[in-house]
């Protein structure tokens, strides 16, 4: 197990640094001048030259590279050029928030698809299976902007106005029981959402696996519904449960854009969606990096973690 795992984190190196290579192509190469960008076309030649010079892209692109590198590695960041401030701080300020608002609907609709989709590959082609698979489907077509907005009219914002209690409409407050009233309806939002998607995909593994012989055999020796579900089926569609749950958190780090946008959360997403808005280049160009590793290393983590699971995933 020790050998695999080091295995795994030496792989991390090479798809790390092609990760680097390719956001700093993307940034420094291919897309539009930022001095342009953030400075307009009316900008001064002085004007440019300055902050050209301020950004360090007066430099040779390999230079540029490795001063990026080295930014990363030591977690200096360099200063956002909008919010005047470290991008460091506005990092370590804005992933509780992400978090927070995202974090606690993943793990409720995580495990609620999963006991869904267990039901209903167990009980396969009956009502209970068709409503589950119906509403599963509905809750798909539903688009998140229009589930966001009905939810915080009639949930926050219509009850407000008639003196009822309510969720907060906007905002948010630092601290773990001050913070609940803001983040308790985005998550509800979120898992909503995203609910019909995993209870499908986890009903279709379940099926699949409901159909192997180990099922069946248990089933003529007589051995119950929950040992059938939790004891054999549930240990093994573990590997696409933790593929799906830990892949997903990286997105939950750097938070929801759509939620943290409505509900004025300032978490990452928000934070990033104003840099764009600003042409803010340090920022999107350290954020992107960052989610890339966040995503790297989540996959080298579900690797670890499904090794630990089933043995065969190490001889793969």
């Amino acid at each position: 197990m020790i050998t695999y795992i080091l295995r795994r984190l030496a792989a991390m190196v090479p798809t790390l640094l092609g990760v680097s290579i390719l956001v700093f192509v993307i940034f420094n190469v291919v897309g539009d001048d930022p001095v342009y960008l953030y400075l307009g076309k009316n900008a001064s030649p002085e004007q440019i030259v300055s902050l050209r010079h301020e950004l360090g892209l007066d430099k040779p692109l390999h230079v540029q590279y490795l001063v990026g590198m080295k930014q990363l590695l030591t977690f200096d960041l360099g200063f956002s050029m909008s919010a005047k401030e470290p991008i460091a701080r506005m990092f370590v300020q804005g992933i509780g928030p992400s978090i927070a608002v995202t974090l606690p609907g993943l793990m409720l609709y995580s495990g609620i698809a999963v006991l869904l989709g267990l039901v209903c590959a167990y009980w396969r082609g009956t009502l209970i299976d068709k409503f589950v698979v119906v509403g599963a489907t509905c809750g798909m077509a539903l688009s998140f902007v229009a589930v966001m907005i009905f939810a915080q009219y009639f949930l926050a914002f219509l009850p407000s106005q008639k003196g009822l209690q309510s969720f907060p409409i906007t905002g948010y407050e630092r601290g773990f029981f001050t913070c609940l009233p803001y983040i308790l309806l985005p998550n509800l939002i979120s898992c909503f959402v995203a609910l019909g998607y995993d209870t499908r995909f986890f009903r279709a593994v379940a099926v699949e696996e409901m159909n192997k012989e180990y099922v069946r055999t248990a089933k003529a020796y007589g051995a119950g519904t929950r040992v059938i579900l939790l004891k054999h089926v549930l240990k093994n569609i573990m590997i696409p449960i933790i593929s799906r749950v830990v892949v997903a958190i990286p997105f939950v780090v750097s938070g929801s854009f759509l939620l943290e946008s409505f509900f004025v959360i300032p978490g990452l997403g928000y934070k990033l969606l104003h840099a764009i808005e600003s042409a803010d280049y340090p920022v999107i160009r350290t954020f992107t990096m960052l989610i890339a590793v966040l995503v790297v290393v989540a996959n080298t983590v579900a690797d670890i973690l499904n090794s630990m699971v089933d043995p065969r995933v190490k001889l793969s």
